[in-house]
């Protein structure tokens, strides 16, 4: 990665957007704040924006109240996407490729290349990487940022959630020891721990027992379930209570993929994918259907009947 390029583009600019993906998940939501926060630090104005609603589990972040949900991309000398995957996934796309015209965009990511790739100005990506959360801990050791408890808990609660709480195969040496200096530094596990991994609501649990109890196991080792727009509204749930479902049934043994559909209430269908074998890349499954994500974590959303495709 071309880190030491990103200093040049930080001093020429002074108004600094950070664009969250659609449907923010841990990592982007995070990563985001950490570098936001850094650069407050050092004398700049920093946004965070997102297209799409914070969910409820990540509120305990501090800061997040102050995600932007609309904003004018003129307004800033410097765009940076972080953890996008590509630019749809931004939720601005035509926004975005208009200005990038005119002003610079910096994509930071671990995902496969993409369409932001051929739009920015420098790609700060590690496919490596855990998380986007290990690319801000580079960038913020490489400009000498003080780090505090709130950096440390920022970089900890997105490796911690694109882990799977430190138990998916991405965790390597590198993400230990960059946990460790976090928990050193006063970062706050047990407060991420109960938000992200043990907090579940009642409509969340009511969820999952639906999907556990439509499960299908196929001979060609694909585990599928699926849950209905009348199911979310029975239980008085919403998308976001589905989260970390798919990665549940992705425990069953003699599964190769675990795929779970949720229908939506605007009638799309939304598709999570998980592997833990190495030999199996869900992110090509996930782009034949214009989604994308990573080698064990996708994810894409098409319209269609759910009745037959979990048939």
């Amino acid at each position: 990665m071309r880190l030491g390029e990103l200093e040049k583009f930080l001093d020429r600019s002074e108004r600094v957007l950070l664009l969250l993906h659609r449907a923010p998940d841990g990592d982007t939501i995070a990563s985001s704040l950490a570098l936001a926060y850094y650069l407050r630090k050092i004398g700049k104005i920093a946004d965070c924006a997102s297209s799409e609603e914070i969910p409820k589990i990540f509120q305990f972040l501090p800061g997040i109240s102050g995600v932007k949900s609309d904003f004018f991309l003129g307004d800033y000398d410097l765009i940076i996407a972080v953890d996008c995957g590509d630019a749809n996934r931004t939720g601005f796309p035509a926004r975005l490729a208009t200005v990038c015209k005119k002003k610079p965009l910096i994509n930071i990511d671990h995902h496969l290349k993409s369409d932001l790739h051929k739009i920015a100005r420098l790609n700060l990506v590690d496919e490596k990487a855990s998380a986007a959360a290990e690319i801000i801990w580079d960038i913020l050791k490489l400009f000498g940022a003080e780090i505090d408890s709130r950096l440390a808990t920022y970089i900890l609660a997105g490796i911690y959630y694109d882990t799977g709480g430190f138990q998916h195969s991405n965790v390597t040496d590198k993400t230990l020891k960059i946990v460790s200096e976090c928990l050193r530094l006063g970062g706050r596990i047990a407060l991420i721990s109960q938000n992200i991994g043990s907090s579940k609501s009642y409509p969340a649990l009511k969820l999952t027992g639906i999907a556990l109890k439509r499960i299908k196991l196929k001979s060609n080792g694909i585990i599928t379930s699926f849950l209905t727009c009348d199911d979310l509204k029975d239980v008085g749930a919403d998308a976001e209570d589905a989260s970390g479902i798919v990665n549940l049934i992705n425990s069953v043994p003699d599964s190769k993929i675990a795929i779970l559909f949720v229908e939506l209430p605007d009638g799309t269908i939304k598709a999570s994918l998980r592997t833990e074998k190495d030999e199996i890349d869900v992110s090509k499954l996930a782009r034949l259907f214009g989604g994308g994500g990573h080698h064990k974590a996708a994810g894409f959303a098409i319209n269609g009947d759910l009745k037959r495709l979990c048939a």
